[in-house]
């Protein structure tokens, strides 16, 4: 390859996903590879180094050659939510004001239980048990202080008995830290003295502040957030921290990025007080690359659909700004304050099982997983799946799945399927294997339009974007349920998120809760609280070093009416509010408010409070522009003609088309498959 020599590869993205690592590399010529690699679980890192072997012997050079070559190296990693979901994290030692040492026990009601959980486990709360603690009570420590709501101290520190607890939680095993007080967001003095004592005692081990991490009202969410960071930080920090040596070792001439849950990228030094923010991050980085697919094909409103192995993402994007979530969980029982973009997921994936309970068809939430699989795996899976349903209805190809890397057996599918659902509910093979697709699609098809319908918008208003291993083979069908006349598969459907990090922008909130009542002295107060905000953020791009001219700001104001316990978030771009803006204010969050709930659920005589104010700082990375794929009027024939099964019409002759024979701009006409390695 004679222009290797020359090439920058300006953006790289790499995406660790439970199966696969996935790459996506674009050089300064627009021009876009991918690759995959298996994943290795019990060593992260090697598994970048492994899809990062692949693509070079892909495009004849070397690892260092590649790396030395590149401005811009991200990273979508699952350490931080794998550490959470198996519970591997660090032994967090968290000190609360005296007094509220079982905050984390009591949580907010049903909130602290079942929420985060699907809704049909948290609508049946006599057979859900709480969630396990990552903080059990013997690790939790109440220091005698007081700071009350106005940030005035009420009550001084004790610093015989934080010395006393903090010696406690070191003679008991913590490795991590974790400090809370009451309203130490107003005033963090409190706090600040017990990281001195901590630092002094322990000097090794990490420290994370409640006024740092989550700087905002809500004594139950700020503690579970500031604890989360405290028990992934240690293995995410360390791990990054790794990889980016390791990086710099062969030739990276930059830190690396990690992608947030926020949309948005933190440099790898970040890591100690933004690792709370990379838990569930992964789908994130899909949204970030259909926002800038968008972008390239005009699509403004976007629906994302990702279906994998077992669970199937929905997000939403109207306009330039993805839709944040109100309510973030990272797991049952695990409200976060942190920026999280909103993505809806139900257990139906390639693996989900069918099953019955002799009356009725149904499918999932339950998955085949990885190992055994579908029956169709052959490695002793005897469950249906919706997979052995698509080998058994004709759509997949036993033969040349992932491009005949793996064969399947189809007498396993249909032997599974014919056991466990066509005798039961005595109905002939092919239907069977039809109904489970018929329901999968209809449960997928459900999911999208509560995400859009919720939100105020209607389905077919929007483009559908669907990427991911499983999606392509059900999205003309739910696309079609739902009135999109809009699908897109984009052509690095397969590696996405990868895609997604290679672009995300650098990303940093400051955020302040001061509740106060929307009226003149609210002004006052708003415009000090953004006063405030606006030095931290000029320190932290100081200490960043980024360009400042470069950077883009956005002013957010949470509101909500008096009385309610969740907020709306709404832009104001002024730079300092009036007490003219009170009415715009107020127009503002009402027309959010009904294009959310409906029309008529405004309560114009209600007062209206606001809660938090906030200031994004984006960085935009340096986005090449992509390289057209290659047009033409015929496109390369049909490799083959099969029968396919459909519901209600039977066999189908169907032709079947090589993804890598097809040219841009040429129709095909259907019914029809297109075949392609990776998907």
């Amino acid at each position: 390859m004679d222009d290797v020599p020359t090439r920058r590869y300006a953006n790289i993205g790499v995406d660790t996903g439970g199966t696969f690592t996935d790459l996506v590399t674009v050089d300064d010529a627009g021009v876009v590879h991918t690759e995959k690699a298996f994943s290795t679980p019990d060593a992260p890192q090697d598994g970048v180094f492994d899809v990062l072997s692949r693509a070079a012997i892909t495009l004849n050079t070397s690892v260092p050659d590649i790396l030395s070559r590149t401005n811009i190296f991200a990273h979508g990693t699952t350490v931080s939510t794998n550490v959470l979901i198996t519970r591997k994290g660090a032994k967090v030692g968290a000190l609360f004001t005296a007094g509220f040492e079982d905050t984390l026990a009591i949580g907010r009601g049903p909130i602290g239980r079942v929420g985060g959980l699907p809704q049909t486990l948290a609508m049946d709360f006599i057979h859900t048990e709480p969630p396990l603690p990552i903080v059990p009570p013997d690790m939790v420590c109440g220091v005698p202080e007081r700071v009350d709501s106005a940030g005035t101290i009420i009550c001084e520190i004790n610093l015989k008995a934080t010395r006393e607890a903090v010696t406690r939680l070191i003679a008991a095993g913590a490795e991590s830290f974790a400090v809370c007080f009451l309203w130490a967001f107003r005033n963090p003095r409190h706090e600040e003295s017990v990281a001195e004592i901590c630092r002094e005692l322990a000097p090794d081990l990490p420290v994370s502040l409640s006024h740092k991490i989550a700087p905002r009202i809500g004594e139950f969410e700020r503690a579970v957030t500031t604890i989360v960071n405290a028990y992934v930080a240690p293995i995410t920090t360390r791990y990054i921290s790794e990889l980016d040596r390791r990086l710099s070792n062969k030739g990276l001439r930059t830190p690396i990025q990690v992608v947030t849950s926020s949309g948005g990228a933190a440099r790898a030094v970040d890591m100690d007080v933004q690792a709370v923010n990379v838990v569930n991050s992964g789908p994130v980085a899909g949204l970030v690359a259909a926002r800038f697919l968008g972008d390239q094909l005009g699509h403004t409103r976007i629906i994302t659909a990702d279906m994998g192995g077992t669970s199937f993402d929905v997000g939403l994007i109207d306009g330039k700004r993805l839709e944040e979530d109100p309510n973030p969980f990272l797991d049952q029982g695990m409200p976060v304050s942190v920026p999280a973009v909103k993505i809806v997921t139900i257990g139906a994936g390639g693996g989900s099982i069918a099953w019955t309970d002799g009356y009725r068809l149904k499918v999932g939430p339950q998955s085949g997983g990885a190992n055994p699989g579908p029956a169709a795996y052959a490695r002793g899976g005897t469950e249906p799946t919706v997979t052995d349903a698509l080998v058994v209805c004709g759509f997949i190809d036993p033969q040349n799945f992932f491009g005949g890397g793996y064969v399947l057996d189809p007498d396993l599918a249909a032997r599974a399927i014919w056991d466990k659902i066509a005798t039961p509910l005595e109905m002939n093979l092919y239907d069977a294997g039809a109904g489970i697709l018929e329901i999968v699609n209809a449960r997928m098809a459900n999911l999208i339009r509560k995400v859009s319908i919720e939100s105020g918008h209607d389905p077919k208003e929007f483009a559908l974007y669907a990427y991911g291993g499983a999606t392509g083979t059900h999205c003309a069908d739910f696309a079609r349920q739902l009135g999109i006349g809009k699908l897109v598969l984009p052509y690095t459907g397969p590696v996405f998120s990868a895609l997604g990090a290679a672009i995300s922008d650098l990303h940093y909130t400051q955020a302040r809760s001061e509740p106060v009542i929307l009226d003149t002295e609210a002004i006052a107060a708003a415009n000090r609280s953004f006063g405030e905000l606006w030095n931290s953020t000029n320190s932290n791009i100081k200490e960043t070093g980024l360009e400042y001219a470069a950077c883009i700001f956005q002013r957010r104001i949470e509101m909500r009416y008096q009385g309610q316990l969740n907020e709306i978030t709404i832009d104001w771009n002024s730079d300092e509010l009036t007490v003219k803006d009170i009415g715009g204010l107020r127009r503002a969050f009402e027309a959010h408010y009904e294009r959310r709930f409906g029309p008529g659920t405004t309560r114009p005589e209600s007062p209206l409070e606001l809660v938090s104010f906030r200031i994004d700082t984006t960085y935009p990375t340096r986005r090449p522009t992509m390289s057209k794929l290659e047009t033409g009027n015929t496109s390369k024939p049909p490799s083959q003609t099969r029968p396919v099964y459909l519901r209600n019409r039977g066999f189908v002759d169907t032709e079947i088309y090589d993804f890598d024979g097809l040219l841009a701009e040429v129709p095909i006409p259907g019914p029809a498959i297109i075949e392609r390695k990776t998907t």
